[in-house]
This record gives C-alpha cells, structure tokens and sequence, in this order.
C-alpha cells in the first residue's frame, strides 16, 4: 500500500513540474529577417532567400511576426504562437515566444 502511496505522490509531482515548462510549437531555421517578421523553415539554407528556395521547398514554412532583437538568418529556433494561424504559403502567425537554440554561423 505504502508503494502505490508513494507512486501516487512522484507521479503528481512529476506533472505538477511539467505545467509551469514553456511548451514551443515548432521548429526550424530563420530563412528571412524583415520589418518585425522572420520566416521559418525546417532545413537550414545558407545564404539563400525564399525567391531562390519556394520553388523547389516542400516543407514547412512560416513567417513570424516578432518585436524580438538580435534574429538573424541561420539561427535555428523554437517558438510559440499566439492566436491562430493563417494558412497561406508560407503560413503566417503572430510569435508569442521564440527561443533561439543554435546561432547559426555568423
């Protein structure tokens, strides 16, 4: 009986620690940087813009507005939306959040 006790309170404590973890939407690299927006894809493409890719790209892709400084392309992040998304090609959303996890070369 004490075992189950004692399963029963790691378990809450395992998902009560999870609750406050930011949980990011997607993934991917800073293709494009302009005015507040940056476009994400999910490969990284050195030097090359959206005109030079868009033909031959299948991925996913998103244009993200942000007020957040220092994005650049190359940069591989993470990010969250906030509200809905519009599902254009490339799709377009408001960022709530964005993490950058690889800066990329500079």
């Amino acid at each position: 009986m004490k075992k189950i006790v004692v399963l029963a309170m790691v378990f809450m404590v395992l998902v009560g620690c999870n609750q406050g973890a930011s949980q990011f939407e997607g993934e991917g690299y800073i293709l494009e940087v302009a005015d507040q927006r940056i476009l994400v894809v999910e490969k990284d493409f050195p030097g090359k813009s959206w005109k030079d890719i868009m033909n031959e790209y299948s991925g996913g892709a998103v244009w993200l507005s942000t007020k957040k400084k220092g994005l650049r392309p190359g940069q591989k992040v993470q990010y969250q939306i906030r509200g809905g998304i519009d599902e254009s090609y490339p799709a377009q959303a408001e960022a709530k959040d964005i993490r950058i996890i690889n800066e990329g070369k500079k």
